[in-house]
């Protein structure tokens, strides 16, 4: 599946955090992010090196038609209140976030 952009979220779980983090995540916040508009699909991977303090690395990645749309969520009233929830529920002190954007460059079938 080839997108014209991809949205990269790279992000560290605090060690027993995890449980809450997956919560959110898996109850609901990944099936809406793709709902908006120009998104695609989306996939999350557990990547194999931790960080600097042992917490597990994993990595969101988003695909997007088009970087116009990616700016749109940017700006979208769904980013502001994915900052809310994850302050509700206590989720930056759990959380390292990295986030990339761009597009296809080059693909390979």
């Amino acid at each position: 599946m080839n997108a014209p952009a991809v949205y990269l979220v790279k992000f560290w779980v605090k060690p027993g955090g995890e449980k809450t983090v997956f919560e959110w995540l898996d109850g609901g916040h990944l099936q809406d992010v793709v709902a908006q508009p120009g998104f695609l699909w989306a996939r999350r991977y557990k990547l194999v090196e931790p960080d600097k303090d042992g917490w597990p690395a994993y990595a969101m990645i988003y695909a997007v038609q088009s970087l116009d749309a990616l700016y749109a969520y940017f700006k979208s009233p769904a980013t502001k209140r994915y900052v809310e929830e994850r302050i509700a529920l206590g989720l930056d002190a759990l959380l390292r976030m990295d986030r990339n954007w761009g597009t296809l460059d080059a693909a390979a079938d």
